[in-house]
């Protein structure tokens, strides 16, 4: 039997240590990353030296995911008239598809801040980039940009870590009551869209 790849091992233990951040929060070990990965000490002292390395590539592998889950959304509804629609549906489902961001978030507030702040710009200017071919140039004054609509959904799912809503789909409908207002040739539900926003 041939021994597992160096990126097989990584996304086990990646895999181990989300389980067992939602498990243990703040109180997070190597040794429980061992115990929910099933590798041993030596292993994942061979790819990462300590703890806080771990959380990085935890993140950068949360990161990677995000677009991999807008991608099959988009797929799946392709309209872009759907567009801002499906990506707010989307990234409302990330506190339940991490539950471990939301124990993050509770236990180290300082370092869940820091990090989404770290990362801001470039997770903004992903979403901005799914968002562009639904917001068509348009020259009037004051009209948002792919950037601007990108910040505002950043900015609304990364609060329901921190201030947790009663279900994800009030948000969701509240928004995009908002959204109708912002453009008014948009209909509730995403069915329909003219010219919105600008880049």
């Amino acid at each position: 039997m041939s021994s597992p790849s160096s990126s097989d091992t990584t996304e086990t233990i990646l895999d181990g240590a989300m389980r067992a951040l939602a498990r243990h929060g703040s109180g997070l070990s190597m040794t429980d990353i061992c115990r929910e990965s099933g590798v041993s000490r030596g292993t994942l002292y061979r790819y990462f030296a300590n703890r806080e390395e771990v959380l990085q590539a935890v993140n950068a592998k949360i990161l990677e995911v995000n677009r991999a889950l807008f991608d099959a959304a988009i797929a799946a509804r392709p309209d872009p008239a759907d567009r801002v629609e499906v990506m707010l549906h989307t990234m409302l489902d990330f506190p339940s598809l991490f539950p471990h961001m939301k124990v993050l978030f509770e236990y180290e507030p300082k370092a869940s801040l820091d990090f989404l702040h770290r990362e801001a710009d470039g997770v903004i200017a992903s979403i901005a980039g799914y968002l562009r071919p639904a917001l068509p140039k348009s020259r009037r004054r004051g009209a948002l940009s792919a950037e601007d609509v990108a910040e505002l959904l950043y900015r609304l799912v990364t609060s329901s870590f921190l201030i947790p809503t009663s279900t994800a789909a009030e948000v969701e409908a509240i928004f995009m009551r908002l959204w109708s207002a912002v453009d008014p040739t948009a209909t509730q539900g995403g069915t329909t869209r003219g010219s919105a926003a600008a880049d």
